[in-house]
């Protein structure tokens, strides 16, 4: 990409040069009708009044609060025409998380959907920095909550101001949005993206994913996140596609809407395609135009392809930095999330120190931009946080992984997931393998608990299919045959649901504060299991334990 291509990356003037070239094709895709790029030109203006006449001036934040739906992208196009910085806020927000992205991100207005004011209404005395609130109405007749303690302006009101606002220069550099992480280890940190990388990102999803104009995107995953904001909606606009948007995924409705759209790929996440998978199998699995499903690593991905048909393809994405790897469409490693993304980054796998280390070993993933404004420039407010992640001048990610003779790398894990346990490193994930390929268990989470042997436990926390029998013995026997001695899990916890993250990754943090909660050290014992079963592994310490 040129330096003069780079500049051309500003939303609005896509928006702009869309709506003239594709006036009449479709956009926006809902169960309920459809919008042309034209229309939605047409309601953008008319938002962009409506929020100039509310006072949104260039460089303001404004949180944007809403499920998925037409209003939500209306904001997000009006706020780049008025060189104003959006702040998405995940729906499933409340006390004093919410309370924290709000205040942290300097929002002077908040954009909310009726069903949530409950839920900010009680933060009237800790958001001094608030000036008023622009509701979303479920249902026309519907009232708004009396005694509500900001000035509320009803969505609908912005689009009936006439005048024509005066629209600044807005460049590549300029910030489109301060996106929230979702706090894994701390408080939530505000990523700020320039309009530069949120759309590069949308760019490079058009490549990896090899979209074809014309083509339908079925989005199911929250807009609130880069993953649909930028690979579904900036990636609909850049390619000339169009975007279908459902509030939530639903495994019972997946296929189902991915028919009634004619989608040919699909967002999402990679805990979907077990979830997917554990359905019974129906005559229709293959009765679909679906050709990819951009979702991640997927231990299931060739099952996955033999019973759908479709291909769940994978790059390695971060909100901080857009696609740093990816493959070629069609030109996968199972496993691997690609060779790096040359055109815009450098990318290396390095040991604690930041030494480069060699191929097939196992390291933290960095990378650093080969043109400017295609990366963060930094976490909002969080000075240190900023110059810990880009130290030596890299930016380090986080995650751990390995590059292999070819230049393929392969994701093994997030840092922090990795267990330490009697001296061994234990990678959650490949746990979570084992553990999800038992018939009765849906979806599961591994994660260190603190041992009395110092370092860390094995913990498992598991959804199990509806009406499955608590077999905890069962699962010890099943990963006893299937992992390392070191590997198997000592405490299981059966559970409803996973706690999610806002992306729908699996909220470790969260299952970690629950302490004892469900079945851990204070509460069953896998000793007590494997001696009952006999134990022919080696490797016990003195009190017996494995």
């Amino acid at each position: 990409m040129t330096q003069s291509e780079l500049e051309k990356l500003v939303l609005s003037r896509i928006l702009e040069e869309k709506a003239r070239s594709l006036k009449g094709q479709i956009f926006l895709k809902f169960k309920e009708g459809e919008m042309t790029y034209g229309e939605v030109k047409d309601i953008v203006n008319r938002v962009t009044r409506g929020l100039a006449a509310q006072g949104v001036m260039p460089r303001d934040h404004v949180a944007v609060m809403l499920p998925n739906c037409a209003e939500f992208l209306y904001v997000i196009f009006a706020l780049a025409e008025l060189g104003a910085v959006a702040v998405p806020v995940n729906t499933a927000y409340k006390g004093e998380i919410l309370r924290h992205v709000l205040h942290s991100s300097d929002s002077s207005l908040l954009i909310i959907d009726e069903s949530l004011l409950d839920v900010i209404a009680p933060l009237k005395d800790h958001l001094p920095d608030l000036r008023s609130v622009v509701v979303r109405k479920n249902h026309p007749a519907s009232r708004l909550v009396p005694r509500f303690p900001w000035p509320v302006i009803p969505f609908e009101q912005l689009l009936s101001f006439r005048n024509e606002t005066s629209k600044p220069l807005v460049r590549y550099c300029d910030l489109q949005a301060v996106m929230y992480t979702s706090g894994t280890t701390g408080p939530s940190k505000g990523v700020m993206t320039p309009h530069a990388l949120a759309l590069t990102c949308a760019r490079d999803s058009l490549k990896y994913l090899a979209y074809e104009p014309g083509e339908t995107i079925y989005c199911p995953i929250p807009l609130f996140h880069a993953a649909a904001l930028w690979d579904g909606a900036m990636t609909a606009l850049l390619g000339g596609a169009s975007i279908a948007l459902v509030e939530r995924f639903s495994a019972s409705r997946f296929w189902e809407d991915v028919r009634h759209f004619n989608a040919n790929v699909a967002m999402g996440v990679f805990s979907m395609i077990p979830i997917l998978m554990n359905r019974p199998p129906v005559p229709t699995d293959r009765d679909h135009g679906l050709r990819a499903f951009y979702v991640g690593k997927s231990a299931l991905d060739e099952a996955f392809r033999e019973r759908f048909g479709v291909r769940s393809v994978e790059t390695y994405t971060s909100t901080e930095a857009g696609i740093g790897t990816g493959s070629p469409y069609g030109r996968w490693r199972p496993g691997s999330c690609g060779q790096a993304n040359d055109e815009i980054y450098e990318v290396k796998i390095v040991d604690e120190d930041d030494r480069e280390v060699g191929s097939g070993e196992e390291g933290e993933m960095v990378l650093r931009p080969r043109l400017p404004f295609v990366i963060t420039t930094g976490y909002y407010k969080f000075p240190q946080a900023t110059a810990d992640t880009f130290r030596n001048l890299w930016f380090h990610t986080g995650d751990r992984a390995y590059r292999d003779a070819d230049g393929y790398f392969y994701f093994v894990e997030r840092i922090q997931d990795c267990i330490r346990r009697r001296g061994e490193n234990i990678s959650a994930f490949e746990v979570e393998q084992v553990v999800n390929s038992h018939p009765m268990v849906v979806e599961s989470a591994a994660f260190g608990v603190p041992s009395e042997l110092e370092e860390e436990e094995v913990k498992v926390a598991v959804v199990l299919q509806e009406g499955a029998d608590h077999d905890y013995e069962g699962l010890v026997v099943h990963c006893q045959e299937r992992l390392p001695y070191f590997m198997v899990p000592r405490y299981i916890e059966f559970v409803g649901e996973l706690p999610k993250t806002p992306i729908g990754k699996n909220s470790k943090h969260e299952l970690r504060i629950r302490g004892d909660h469900g079945i851990t050290a204070a509460t069953w014992d896998r000793d007590r299991v494997m001696g009952r079963l006999g134990n022919p592994q080696t490797g016990k310490d003195k009190g017996g334990k494995t």
